[in-house]
């Protein structure tokens, strides 16, 4: 495992966190009308913003240890820094529709 692959899985847990705020966060003001619009921005720049940490340590390795930077540990890191945070934002959505009832039920009954 390389040193992308670690330090990812130390600041993972931050995607979790943050992307599952932000969807109670828009579960609770749902009336905008561009909200998927904002979330798709929020969840790429944040995996950006998440992104960068590897890449600073992959960088950081080249330079002290003469190590190679893989751009497909890169791209891989980001591809799964905006899944968890999206996966997360949409439980976080769910999870808050149902908690401040914004919800529509079939005839009543959630599930038969």
């Amino acid at each position: 495992m390389g040193k992308i692959y670690s330090v990812f899985d130390k600041y993972c847990i931050l995607d979790i966190i943050v992307g599952f705020i932000f969807g109670f966060y828009t579960a609770i003001h749902h009336n905008d009308s561009q909200l998927w619009v904002i979330a798709t921005i929020f969840v790429i720049i944040f995996a950006l913003i998440m992104t960068l940490i590897p890449i600073g340590v992959a960088i950081y390795s080249k330079v002290k240890n003469s190590e190679d930077i893989s751009v497909a540990q890169l791209i891989e890191a980001f591809l799964l820094n905006v899944a968890m945070t999206a996966v997360c934002f949409a439980f976080g959505f769910v999870i808050g529709s149902f908690y401040i009832g914004n919800y529509i039920l079939d005839n009543g009954t959630l599930f038969r």
